[in-house]
């Protein structure tokens, strides 16, 4: 019988739960900051930084972001997170990829590393996360970008209202901080040249203005931004003097330079005088003023005389047992170097160990590379740099490694046009076959 009377049940409140798996998991929260380790190549337009954050229920369990930082026009190029808990299955291998990973950045940046405080890191991100925005204007994009983009963005979001909730917070580190936190201590009168001429052209002015005492609106109406973002390839200073170039300032020392950069249409070829507020002796000098002579588009012939270098290559054939399980730690200075896939097998690069070719009077932007190897689809293992010594050393390397039983000596060759990258380019191509019959 009924009693007349209906009861409303309260209709229940649904949530979505993300798993620790999902992208959309703030793992922040169950981790506490510990530290910030940063390579110091602010000056070449770019930063790495290795956060590393200490689990809040197992103090030996740690979380790691690993991220590459752009300030030209991406503003983040990479960003990976590693979960390493000792004892788990994949301890050693999310470990090993980590610490893989992170090297792979600091041997390609040749910059020293530093730990930094969680407010400089801050202002690292954030100010490489408005070029990262989807409103930046950027020359080339597609969709693969985008959605990369938006996931480093979603992720670092979270890190940033973590440490926020935290108290901690970019406000105590301007900009300028930062780059002077990440950059070299001490920088001489060529540095500081090449430095000002890289950051202008690649338009990333925050920097330009760091080392220089002009305006940003000067910096910005510069002839040499013209031509859009660019690449610094070569440049050639000569030391002048207050009678042949005087200052406006009347106690600038001057330096005329010569310049190729690649913008995304061409080469560009300029000549300026600039003005340091000391002589070719002061340690941390400032750009006090730029005057561009001209600006001239390259045609393709000019461009390849103005970028060509001779190239010192060894030819060795490998033996099948040597293909099946190369690993390039074996061969001392290719011990960092990560496996590039190009379409005539797997290139590898060796860098050096430092920015030092930036102090020189004659910079080349190849000369941060100590050589290449390229193991091709064919079986040779070809070895090419531009310097003689580098390509002794490189085979020396190779000849006294573990892989000595398996290689065989085809050849030794000095090439005045580029080959090499021809060779890692055309699928299944052998060395002999891109070079003329007797040339050594």
């Amino acid at each position: 019988m009924s009693s007349g009377f209906c009861y409303t049940l309260p209709m229940a409140e649904l949530k979505l739960i993300h798993g620790k798996q999902s992208i959309k998991y703030d793992h922040f929260k169950d981790y506490d900051f510990e530290s910030c380790r940063a390579v110091c190549a602010r000056l070449m337009g770019v930063a790495a930084l290795k956060v590393t954050w200490r689990a809040k229920d197992n103090r030996r369990a740690r979380f790691y972001q690993v991220m590459h930082l752009d300030y030209s026009e991406y503003g983040i190029d990479d960003y990976q997170e590693f979960i390493c808990t000792p004892g788990s299955p994949d301890y050693g291998e999310k470990k090993e990829e980590m610490n893989g990973l992170w090297g792979r950045f600091v041997g390609v940046m040749g910059s020293d590393t530093t730990e930094i405080d969680a407010s400089c890191m801050l202002r690292l991100i954030e100010d490489a996360l408005l070029l990262a925005s989807e409103d930046a204007p950027r020359e080339y994009d597609n969709e693969e970008n985008k959605e990369f983009r938006a996931y480093a963005r979603l992720r670092l979001g979270y890190m940033q209202d973590a440490l926020n909730c935290e108290g901690i917070t970019s406000a105590d580190c301007s900009s300028r901080d930062a780059i002077e936190e990440i950059s070299p201590r001490r920088l001489s009168a060529y540095e500081t040249i090449n430095y000002f001429v890289m950051r202008l052209v690649d338009l990333d002015f925050p920097a330009a203005s760091y080392l220089s005492s002009m305006s940003m609106d000067d910096l910005r109406s510069s002839a040499l931004t013209d031509a859009g973002i660019q690449t610094l390839v070569r440049s050639d200073i000569e030391r002048s003097d207050r009678r042949r170039d005087p200052s406006d300032d009347g106690t600038s020392f001057p330096f005329r330079v010569r310049v190729t950069t690649l913008a995304k249409d061409a080469y560009y070829h300029s000549t300026f005088v600039i003005w340091l507020n000391g002589n070719y002796r002061a340690a941390n000098p400032l750009v006090t003023d730029l005057k561009v002579g001209s600006v001239i588009k390259l045609s393709e012939y000019e461009a390849a005389m103005q970028i060509s270098r001779p190239e010192y290559i060894t030819v060795f054939d490998c033996k099948d047992d040597m293909l099946r399980g190369f690993d390039p730690k074996y061969i001392g200075p290719f011990e960092n170097s990560v496996a590039t896939m190009v379409p005539n097998g797997w290139l590898y690069t060796a860098y050096k160990g430092n920015n030092s070719h930036v102090d020189t009077s004659s910079y080349r932007l190849s000369d941060d590379v100590y050589g290449y190897a390229v193991l091709t689809i064919a079986g040779e293992l070809v070895l090419m740099s531009n310097d003689l010594r580098h390509i002794s050393m490189l085979d020396d390397a190779a000849i006294f490694s573990l892989y000595a039983p398996f290689l065989n000596t085809k050849g030794r060759y000095r090439i005045d046009t580029s080959v090499f990258q021809t060779l890692c380019h055309v699928p299944g191509a052998m060395f002999e076959e891109l070079v003329e019959p007797g040339e050594d």
